[in-house]
């Protein structure tokens, strides 16, 4: 059906698109997922809640699922900016069941985009033909993965499109910044269109034709512009210039990939050489792979990163990696030699394979505070915690530059900042701690020996055990 609507400016005069709007309009669905992200004031969310009216107008009996982590955020901003766009064309909001039905009977519902069980557990139920999360960085990577599952009306274009602000390399980087310019030059699952308030190398406007010059939205007041770049730094770059550089709350903002990572070469036997074992099934279990030269850098040269896998199935992947003539210390969490129901330990498994893991020390604030004093350059611009650069190691290049400190709850931000990290994805991050404890606490490394470490040190022997042959 024909379907009048119009964006507007502040007066409520009928204007045209502004060019990214546009291009959000007609890359919808060419892409299957599409972000429109960038700094305030450039209308990502009108463009959101006019693509959300085109999409059930489009289709007879469509179904869009929209909405923001909190839904009073939603309810005070993006709702009642639909609800004003879609007039004549909406025939009721029921607000009680947080949902528009429109004259064609296509409907959108509304909601709470937490990862809460109940959450997911709804969308699951829903057959759609598209979503829109605003403020898709403020949701988990969970929730979007259940809304794409549910993709399946066949009357529709079945595609998503959302709006962000940038939150530093976090999920929604992942999937749309770092491949932006492969990815937005031909047809496929992601696309990325970004904004500016205002160009970073112009200076702050003093008259509103200067806005038309340097910002993506020329209708937006000079004073405006100068109001938000008189704001830190930090939330310039994030939120006027688009910077997905954002560096705040990380637990080790220290880390660089490009000065981090470094080409492998042949590790010397003689060097001190590490296994650290963070134990997982469902949750990744991580084994890193290092070694300490005789200044006390090291060098973590491979990573075993893998989900539901058993002991069992680990052990070979371990042995591949160990090498004759080497003098390997082995660390673990040392929740494993923790009892289970039938009476033995993960450290008890493991024994029967041929190793004995050490408890790693696992005091976390100390911890914290010697990886990122390892990862800090000194002034030869030189780090004492490097990464081969290969692609084993992607795991852990995904943890580090994404491990985040807890965020105070809302109302309560008169207390002290958390200690506490984010309890996600930190499996190698976990190994980094107990080996940089390990390192710190140790001697220098010994001279170069025909001892061949744990080669024959155990007296029984073990099933299937390369120790004991």
């Amino acid at each position: 059906m024909d379907v009048n609507i119009s964006y507007r400016d502040g007066e409520g005069n009928i204007t045209a698109p502004l060019d990214h709007q546009e291009e959000f309009h007609l890359f919808t669905g060419w892409s299957k997922h599409q972000v429109l992200a960038g700094s305030l004031g450039t209308g990502k969310t009108e463009a959101m809640c006019m693509e959300a009216i085109h999409q059930s107008a489009a289709f007879q009996g469509n179904l869009g699922l929209m909405g923001r982590k909190v839904l009073d955020s939603f309810k005070k901003s993006t709702l009642i900016q639909l609800l004003d766009l879609g007039q004549g064309f909406i025939q009721k909001h029921r607000a009680q069941d947080r949902e528009i039905i429109f004259k064609n009977r296509s409907k959108i519902v509304y909601m709470a985009l937490d990862d809460s069980r109940d959450s997911i557990q709804r969308i699951k139920s829903m057959n759609l033909g598209w979503f829109a999360f605003d403020q898709i960085e403020e949701m988990t990577e969970a929730t979007f993965i259940a809304a794409a599952g549910q993709m399946r009306r066949k009357n529709a274009m079945r595609c998503s499109f959302h709006t962000s602000n940038p939150a530093g390399h976090d999920w929604v980087w992942k999937r749309w910044k770092k491949d932006k310019e492969k990815q937005n030059k031909k047809k496929g699952d992601y696309r990325l269109i970004e904004t500016m308030t205002w160009q970073p190398d112009a200076p702050p406007p003093e008259t509103d034709e200067e806005v038309k010059l340097y910002s993506d939205n020329p209708h937006l007041p000079a004073d405006y512009i100068k109001h938000l770049l008189s704001m830190p730094d930090q939330w310039v770059n994030r939120y006027v210039y688009c910077s997905w550089d954002d560096f705040a709350g990380l637990v080790y903002p220290e880390f660089k990939e490009e000065t981090h990572s470094v080409k492998p070469f042949a590790i010397p036997k003689w060097w001190n050489h590490y296994v650290v074992y963070d134990y997982g099934y469902r949750n990744p279990t991580s084994i890193l792979f290092a070694a300490a030269d005789d200044e006390g850098t090291i060098y973590v040269y491979d990573l075993i990163y893998v989900s539901e896998h058993t002991i069992e199935m680990i052990v070979p992947k371990v042995e591949r990696r160990l090498k004759q003539g080497i003098n390997y210390t082995f660390l673990a969490d040392p929740s494993i030699v923790r009892t289970e129901r039938d009476g033995n330990s993960v450290a008890d498994e493991w024994y029967e394979y041929g190793i004995e893991w050490e408890k790693a020390k696992n005091d976390k604030r100390a911890g914290f505070e010697r990886v990122s004093a390892y990862l800090k350059l000194d002034e030869n611009n030189k780090s004492k915690l490097l990464f081969f650069k290969t692609l084993n190691m992607k795991p852990l290049v995904e943890e580090i530059v994404d491990y985040k400190w807890k965020e105070l709850k809302h109302g309560f931000e008169s207390r002290n900042l958390p200690e506490e990290p984010v309890k996600k994805n930190d499996h190698a991050m976990d190994c980094l701690r107990y080996l940089v404890h390990y390192v710190e606490d140790s001697d220098s490394p010994t001279e170069e020996s025909d001892d061949y470490g744990l080669w024959g040190i155990f007296g029984k022997s073990k099933k299937n055990s390369w120790m004991s042959a």
